[in-house]
């Protein structure tokens, strides 16, 4: 298989998987709407919510490079920018998943 099509695919169905999971983020987030913070990360240190908040990290970023990777190669197309992208997505996931995992695990100090 090309890199076109697996490229092609992968976004698919990340957008097909971010349907149901933008839902779930705006219902939760509806829900812990002005509610105090220890409030809102006890309610996101379930595991069901946990789980489903890290594969809303997960596929909101992988698709998010995707997506900037196929602007890069359409109308800049230089190496240094779709390493950069990379590099960018990667750390913003790093730094996403620490927090995540910080607020889960170790809870509010």
């Amino acid at each position: 298989m090309s890199d076109g099509i697996k490229h092609w695919k992968y976004s698919r169905v990340s957008s097909i998987l971010l349907i149901p999971l933008t839902i779930w983020f705006i219902a939760f987030f509806s829900k812990n709407f002005g509610m105090p913070f220890e409030q809102v990360a006890s309610s996101l240190s379930t595991p069901l919510n946990s789980l489903l908040m890290l594969t809303f990290i997960t596929a909101t970023i992988f698709h998010l490079q995707q997506g900037l990777q196929v602007i890069i190669e359409d109308y800049v197309y230089k190496r240094l920018w779709i390493n950069l992208n990379i590099v960018s997505c990667s750390s913003l996931f790093i730094v996403s998943v620490i927090s995540l995992g910080k607020l889960v695990l170790v809870g509010v100090l």
